[in-house]
């Protein structure tokens, strides 16, 4: 997704039924904001910030990227404002091997690696993206959380992913609105909208 910049003018909350939950998998996909009080490190964006256990951030996501490039120290990389991370599983071949986190031949990539840089990181919006099955396992308590999309892009989602919102219980800055009206108000909005999603048993 293009444009996030953390101009927020409007909140959406959705409560989604858990046998429809899984087709959101797939918006941590293309990008969401995520907000920071103060720039972190990359493992406490992982854990504190998105909310991923600690034994699954570290056995789990060997596909670790700070704008593009592969993270090995991720308790010294700093994730602020403007950042993007890049997460996933693990990735077939030697290139994946090369390029996961900590990679026992990463002196092959030393051109790629992310750097610890001299530049202060300040707190702000920060872009997540995750791939294959961890934007299966950790979307549910990111979007819990809340993220940050521009209204267009998450409009367009909802299509792409032939999202009818049926079921669901939808509130537009604190008012309850139905599908319908939803997708009306997603249209004329300008600029990014916080989202924050919850299952509920139906």
């Amino acid at each position: 997704m293009q444009g996030i910049n953390g101009r927020i003018t409007n909140q959406l909350f959705l409560a989604v039924p858990k046998i429809s939950v899984s087709a959101w998998h797939g918006l941590l996909r293309r990008g969401v904001g995520v907000f920071l009080d103060k720039a972190v490190s990359v493992r406490d964006f992982m854990t504190d910030v998105l909310g991923m256990d600690p034994h699954y951030a570290t056995n789990s996501v060997p596909g670790l990227f700070l704008n593009s490039a592969p993270v090995d120290d991720w308790r010294e990389e700093r994730v602020g404002d403007g950042d993007e991370v890049g997460m996933s599983g693990t990735m077939p071949g030697l290139c994946g091997i090369a390029l996961r986190r900590s990679s026992p031949i990463r002196a092959f990539r030393p051109d790629l690696v992310s750097h610890h840089d001299k530049d202060e990181r300040k707190g702000g919006v920060a872009k997540v993206k995750m791939f294959n099955f961890v934007a299966q396992d950790c979307f549910p308590a990111v979007l819990r959380n809340g993220v940050i999309v521009p209204a267009s892009s998450l409009l367009e989602y909802l299509d792409d992913a032939d999202i009818a919102l049926d079921g669901c219980e939808c509130s537009w800055n604190g008012s309850a609105v139905d599908s319908v009206r939803l997708r009306e108000l997603l249209a004329g909005a300008e600029g990014e909208i916080e989202l924050k999603m919850t299952e509920v048993d139906v």
